[in-house]
């Protein structure tokens, strides 16, 4: 399911790993990123779990580098480069591809509150492939697209926080697409100034007149699947803060059922 699409568009959890506060005019950000799916087993088109194959597997690696420039105070550009390799095990065989996904390129506009503790954001994005797809396993959909999304960051206390986002992507150089909807919520928690915990949890409805399902699972193009995140963040320096995410799929259907990591660090320059 295009590597897992819930991070493979890793413009949307990179965005979310700042709380999509603006970076201010003339500051930049730049998030490393790496993430690890494994799959054994899948959901059904009616939503059973169903094993891939005595043997059988699917796992995705997932390097990759985001960055945001303030062009104002409020208007922000961004840009995510990402290196993928995908693993797939079927009937004996171990099928490999290495490449470039897909690049994002965009902007985002904030609407602050006046005491700056809550923020709206506007946001669009465009998506071109680095690959072309002519034998298993995919890198993705081999498709342009784009991305428009929305998100509302407010700070609870001075110890909670909470973020909601909500995107829609379209897929446009086929006639089966598809489009993607997809929804995000997440509640941090600050241990202390240099720890924090945070709970997440998304859903994404994709949507095709292809209705099949293909064990090469970035292939398949009409699916719901739900993710639960937890994960961990301790700030190491002024303008570096690491995290690392464990993630789990508790739902879905036509797409895959796995389990996986995260690990990013969130630069701030200067």
């Amino acid at each position: 399911m295009k590597l897992f699409i819930s991070f493979l568009l890793t413009v949307f959890i990179l965005q979310i790993c700042y709380a999509d506060w603006p970076v201010k005019k003339k500051r930049m950000i730049f998030v490393t990123s790496y993430s690890y799916y494994h799959s054994k087993s899948y959901f059904d088109k009616t939503g059973h779990l169903t094993a891939l194959g005595d043997g059988n597997s699917y796992t995705s690696h997932y390097l990759s580098l985001f960055g945001m420039y303030g062009i104002t105070d409020r208007l922000d550009f961004f840009a995510n480069l990402p290196l993928a390799n995908q693993r797939m095990r079927e009937n004996g065989l171990l099928l490999r591809k290495t490449g470039i996904a897909d690049i994002s390129i965009g902007l985002a506009y904030h609407f602050p509150s006046e005491d700056l503790k809550r923020y709206f954001t506007l946001k669009g994005s465009l998506i071109i492939p680095g690959y072309q797809n002519t034998t298993p396993p995919y890198l993705g959909y081999a498709e342009k697209g784009f991305q428009l999304g929305m998100s509302y960051s407010l700070n609870l206390s001075d110890q909670f926080y909470f973020d909601a986002e909500a995107n829609f992507t379209r897929y446009f150089d086929e006639a089966t697409g598809p489009n993607q909807y997809f929804f995000f919520g997440t509640f941090g928690y600050a241990l202390n100034d240099f720890e924090k915990l945070t709970f997440s949890f998304s859903h994404q409805l994709s949507v095709s007149s292809d209705k099949s399902f293909s064990t090469n699972l970035a292939a398949n193009k009409d699916f719901v699947s739900g993710k639960i995140t937890l994960g961990y963040g301790r700030r190491i320096s002024r303008t570096v803060t690491p995290h690392i995410e464990f993630y789990f799929t508790p739902y879905g259907y036509n797409t895959g059922s796995a389990s996986g990591i995260n690990l990013y660090a969130i630069i701030k320059v200067p």
